[in-house]
């Protein structure tokens, strides 16, 4: 596997949501990435769409200093960028005005790339459209998504959560439930009185995430 590897990857540069971090840095540190250069857009932008055009710009033009279109790719879902103001646009159309080359990884959304819609079916009982799907990066950075960005506060939670979804659950594909219930329990504690959802984790392995930027890598061109 790491053969195969830094024989591609090494000659690649990667732009990602900072949601996907702790598995795209996992992913590194295991040896199966090994990038010419990683950038990471802030957590959470889907939630202010014209934030996250404007900081997905600019690592473009700053990761042009060590790879040339061709060789970038981008690790964002198809659907992160979804405005009223401008429907059509989406993520796609956003790495369009950069030029011509620029492979992304394919999947709607982040958790998408972990977990594909027959595994969340799979996982929720089929139940899928009534579950908060979380990632260890939607652990880290609820608080900022809901509270900073979206502005709410308990009444806009109470009005938002319950009744909508089931439940919360973390797609853990880094092996973090025992850490998060015996040394964090109180993060865990907090979401759920916030959101009023049970928060479960459910292990996955990362083989998805791996095939889906393995295709990107055979799609670009050095």
């Amino acid at each position: 596997m790491t053969g195969m590897t830094r024989s591609g990857f090494e000659n690649r540069c990667l732009i990602s949501c900072g949601m996907l971090y702790p598995e795209i840095t996992y992913l590194v540190k295991t040896g199966f990435l090994n990038p010419r250069h990683i950038l990471f857009t802030p957590p959470g932008l889907h939630a202010i769409p014209e934030r996250l055009e404007e900081h997905l710009l600019k690592k473009l033009a700053r990761i042009q200093e060590w790879c040339s279109n061709p060789e970038i790719i981008v690790v964002y879902g198809k659907k992160c960028h979804v405005s009223t103001d401008e429907p059509l646009k989406r993520v796609d159309s956003i790495l369009q005005k950069t030029g011509q080359g620029i492979v992304r990884v394919q999947g709607d959304y982040g958790y998408d790339m972990l977990a594909g819609i027959e595994d969340r079916q799979r996982i929720s009982g089929g139940r899928q459209d009534k579950i908060l799907w979380f990632t260890p990066g939607w652990l880290r950075s609820w608080k900022t998504i809901y509270r900073r960005y979206f502005g709410w506060d308990d009444a806009d939670a109470n009005a938002n959560f319950p009744g909508y979804y089931d439940k919360i659950i973390v797609l853990d594909g880094l092996g973090l439930e025992e850490e998060y219930m015996t040394q964090h329990a109180e993060q865990i504690l907090e979401l759920f009185d916030w959101t009023g959802l049970e928060v479960e984790f459910h292990s996955i392995t990362l083989d998805r995430f791996k095939g889906l930027l393995t295709d990107a890598l055979t799609l670009s061109v050095s």
